[in-house]
């Protein structure tokens, strides 16, 4: 009687597309988007080395100065980068992938058609340019709460700086090298950040 109970709810659930129940398991990393706040807010403290890294992040940017940082200047300088690296230069380096992938290259005149044929590194490449689009708009959401209620907050800046490293610095690279625990990390830390902002910001911290 257990036995066919136990096959009725492997047949249910494979009619579901559930071939590995015990994928459920991942949902227990949702609490890790909260555990890690904490930690995000250390690592963001005023004079941290992630504020140093920020503000260096910034100053890439041509005709941006120090004076950017100071007078609520500074997300939109983080988001002009993440901008373009986003949709920009990640968007040129998938396409790359995707030439790559086909012996015939790049279908200009269908440049979709082929993405599921990909796989290895033109996947990866794909794969994590799509990655960085789907967290954009939670940054996009973040730093325009940020510029609006504290345009010059140093750690809710800092917290902003430190999702665009770890996403660009961290996640990207780990994605495109197939390393996956750095990859991991980025991503469930550059989100807590975000989460972070808008806490403080509906806080009034």
């Amino acid at each position: 009687m257990a036995d066919d109970k136990k096959r009725q709810a492997k047949r249910v659930a494979a009619e579901n597309g559930v071939l590995n129940p015990s994928g459920m398991a991942l949902m227990g990393a949702a609490p890790l988007y909260l555990a890690l706040i904490p930690v995000t807010s250390y690592l963001t403290k005023q004079d941290s080395i992630i504020q140093s890294l920020t503000h260096a992040l910034i100053k890439v940017l041509p005709g941006v100065n120090a004076a950017a940082i100071t007078s609520g200047r500074a997300i939109p300088a983080l988001s002009a980068l993440y901008l373009f690296w986003t949709f920009g230069a990640s968007g040129a380096i998938s396409a790359a992938g995707q030439a790559m992938g086909r012996e015939e290259g790049f279908d200009n005149d269908h440049p979709r058609k082929h993405v599921h044929s990909l796989d290895g590194l033109p996947l990866r490449l794909r794969s994590a340019h799509y990655a960085l689009m789907e967290n954009f708009p939670g940054f996009a959401l973040a730093a325009a709460l940020a510029q609006v209620i504290a345009p010059t907050d140093a750690q809710v800046v800092n917290l902003l700086g430190f999702h665009v490293i770890a996403k660009l610095l961290v996640h990207y690279p780990a994605y495109l090298t197939n390393v996956a625990v750095p990859r991991t990390l980025a991503h469930l830390s550059a989100t807590a950040a975000l989460i972070n902002v808008c806490w403080r910001l509906a806080a009034g911290n």
